[in-house]
């Protein structure tokens, strides 16, 4: 053996080979510390995929039932449409609708609000052509309904008759008025009463001359 081998060998001292194999564990050790870092990622991020599905499903679910729909046929069944559309507690109603189309049900009466405008003998004439006449508001119930959401001037079926009285169309007496403060104006006959919609007051009926155009609500059970 020479001198050189002789030299590395000495210098390759026992230290430093355990050194090395130290390094090395450290290095496997770190390597396994990822493995399992990245191992319980994925798991973490399973479980809010499968949350997130799960979420997405109930809404999806929910949804439908609130856009569902009651069964349409030539007559109305409404022991039918609650067995097909059972309430939804707490969220919303499906009702049975038995009005025709571009009508409103409240209680039980169809509502029809125009979008043309006509004087108020016109009015009623083109609801009498629906099946229907002008509105008779009999109760505060009525008169919120018609009132809410809507925005514009209707005549409805209130009218200052021959005898020097404010009648409806059939000839009953008002139970109940709803007149806007100063109203109505001095009765004279040709005055007809309109409702204003979309108002915060439910007092909001105006008295106009019968030949004003304006918009009408239809009425027909």
């Amino acid at each position: 053996m020479d001198a050189e081998e002789v030299t590395e060998m000495k210098n390759f001292a026992p230290a430093e080979v355990q050194d090395d194999k130290d390094a090395k564990k450290d290095i496997m050790k770190g390597t396994k510390d990822i493995y399992r870092r990245v191992r319980l990622y994925k798991r973490i991020s399973a479980i809010f995929m499968v949350l997130s599905l799960f979420l997405l499903a109930v809404v999806l679910a929910l949804a439908m039932r609130l856009n569902v729909k009651c069964p349409e046929s030539a007559e109305p069944n409404c022991e039918l449409c609650q067995t097909t559309c059972p309430p939804l507690k707490g969220i919303q109603e499906c009702k049975c609708s038995e009005c025709e189309e571009d009508w409103e049900m409240f209680e039980n009466s169809c509502y029809f609000f125009s979008d043309v405008r006509l004087k108020w003998q016109e009015s009623r004439e083109a609801c009498q052509k629906l099946g229907g006449d002008l509105v008779v508001i009999d109760n505060e119930r009525v008169q919120r309904f018609l009132t809410e959401d809507r925005g514009l001037l209707y005549w409805i079926g209130f009218h200052y008759s021959e005898d020097q009285k404010w009648m409806w169309i059939n000839n009953t007496a008002p139970t109940q008025s709803f007149w806007s403060n100063g109203q109505p104006k001095p009765d004279i006959q040709g005055s007809c009463a309109l409702l204003n919609g979309g108002t915060s007051d439910l007092n909001n009926w105006l008295s106009n001359p019968c030949t004003v155009i304006s918009q009408y609500i239809c009425q027909k059970c």
